[in-house]
């Protein structure tokens, strides 16, 4: 990065980010996606229902190869941060025909807008993704914006996975994960989680992180 900002502002090194870093993760997953052995373990509530997508941050690069496994037509919108880094998140998914509502998971960081619009779009059918740790942690922690848009829609949570065998680590905040080729990968999207429209933030909370650690454990 030092090297960069020799010759580079901040903000030209943001605009190339932006213009090339979704194509380059696209063809990348793609290949990566073509070479492995890729097993699907996916909710029936998810193949017939709505739901919202719950998955975290370091795990997304892929989740587009498992949504294209329940949807012919995909009808999903993702929760991109505001900043760059949602920028760049909203352009890859965009190659898979996924829109995105930019904002936040977190009311306390400006995300009234994004529930708002969330909320509207479950209650018409579409599926919503989220990852309730971005855009910038802590890791594996959640945000109040996914309880709020199940409490309110009825719709439920899913929680969505995928696990590589084999795979690169960054040294991210959310430890960001890149499956190698030529690995055995499973996907997966959990029976749902309905949080009653009435539950007490924190319980909800508790509800959500016990649902998520025992997806971990597959």
């Amino acid at each position: 990065m030092a090297l960069f900002d020799k010759y580079l502002t901040r903000q030209q090194q943001q605009a190339i980010k932006i213009k090339y870093m979704p194509s380059a993760m696209f063809y990348i997953s793609k290949a990566i996606y073509l070479s492995c052995k890729n097993e699907f373990h996916i909710s029936e509530y998810a193949k017939k229902n709505n739901f919202i997508a719950c998955l975290w941050h370091g795990n997304f690069l892929m989740m587009p190869y498992l949504y294209n496994q329940i949807k012919e037509i995909p009808n999903m919108s993702l929760i991109t941060s505001g900043h760059n880094d949602g920028a760049v998140v909203e352009l890859y998914f965009k190659k898979f025909k996924l829109e995105s509502i930019r904002g936040s998971t977190g009311i306390e960081r400006g995300g009234t807008k994004a529930l708002i619009k969330s909320i509207g779009e479950l209650k018409n059918g579409r599926d919503i993704a989220v990852t309730p740790d971005g855009p910038k942690g802590p890791y594996k922690s959640i945000a109040n914006g996914i309880l709020l848009m199940a409490m309110k829609s009825g719709v439920g949570i899913c929680g969505c996975k995928v696990k590589p065998t084999r795979y690169w680590e960054l040294k991210t905040w959310d430890k960001f994960c890149i499956p190698k080729p030529f690995s055995k990968i499973d996907y997966y999207i959990n029976d749902p989680l309905f949080l009653p429209k009435n539950t007490e933030i924190e319980k909800a909370k508790n509800m959500l992180k016990n649902y998520m650690e025992k997806l971990e454990e597959l």
